[in-house]
Order: C-alpha cells, then structure tokens, then sequence
C-alpha cells in the first residue's frame, strides 16, 4: 500500500471523527495523523478533512493544500447545510486551492453540528422577523445538524474510504 497521511482541521469536533474513521478504516502504516503540518507532505497521498467556511474548506486547510505538490488528494469534510448542490460546490471550490501537478481523488463531505454561536446569529434573524423565511430555514437545518454526524453519514465515509484500498 501507497504512504498515507491524514490532516484535518476541525472547529466542532466532526471532522475529526471523520478522520479517526478513516484511520480505523485504511490499512498500513499512516505516516502522519493531525492537524496540517509539513509532515504530512511526504506522504504519497493525503487525506484532507476540513470544515466549510463561507462555502469553501477553512483557512488553515486552504493554506496547506497550496504547499502540496506532486500527490494524491483525497478531501473529506462537514459543512453545517448538505444540499448535494451545496456539497459539490464546497469540494470544487476547496479544490481550487490544489496546484494543478497534483492529482485530486473523489470528496466526501456530509452534515455536521453548527457552532453555537451560529444558533444565536438565526435566532437575532427570528426575533427582527419572526416570518423570515431564510432565519426558518437557517434555524432548522442547524437544529438538524445536531445530530451530525450520524451513523447513516458514517456507514457512507467508510464506504468512501473502502474505495480506496485496492
């Protein structure tokens, strides 16, 4: 089996379950674990987790794809909305910070929990117009974040993973 690292950076703790389970999924010796760090770049391929920020992969993980050269790139993550739409959109766009001598692999990102602050931001909207239909939607789909990542999300990661090991 080729080397391997995982990096990730997780602000609420779902990617980095993410990255546990990948670990626990993918066989041989993983050369680096941990949040992004030069170590990681001698690997042959590298597993990217991130969490989405305005729509993209966060700073931090935005400033580490830059410096990978020649590898393969597999991005993982957890974005608080997970319309299909909006998933493809977050991976095109994390992968626009990717030099092009590297060879990007199939994403995964599914639902994850929402920083409490971020409930604090939809409930203000609610409470200026209790008819906001954005602030409802907003609302919801972070209170059905809170159970996100969920085993359903998980039994599709390590499929993902599986599709790695030849």
């Amino acid at each position: 089996i080729m080397s391997y690292a995982i990096v990730f950076s997780s602000r609420t703790g779902n990617t980095a379950l993410l990255a546990q389970t990948i670990r626990d999924t993918l066989p041989g010796d993983c050369l680096y674990f941990g949040t992004p760090d030069p170590k990681a770049l001698e690997a042959e391929t590298v597993y990217v987790g991130f969490w989405t920020d305005k729509g993209s992969c966060d700073d931090r993980t935005r400033i580490f794809l830059k410096n990978l050269q020649n590898t393969k790139i597999a991005l993982f993550g957890t974005a608080g909305y997970a319309a299909p739409d909006y998933i493809h959109s977050i991976l095109k766009q994390a992968e626009a910070n990717i030099p092009v001598n590297n060879t990007v692999l199939t994403g995964f990102v599914c639902q994850g929990k929402m920083q409490p602050a971020v409930a604090d931001k939809f409930a203000a909207m609610l409470e200026k117009d209790p008819e906001d239909a954005k602030g409802k939607l907003l609302r919801d789909t972070y209170q059905e974040g809170l159970s996100h990542p969920n085993e359903e999300d998980f039994a599709n990661f390590k499929k993902w993973a599986e599709g790695f090991i030849h």
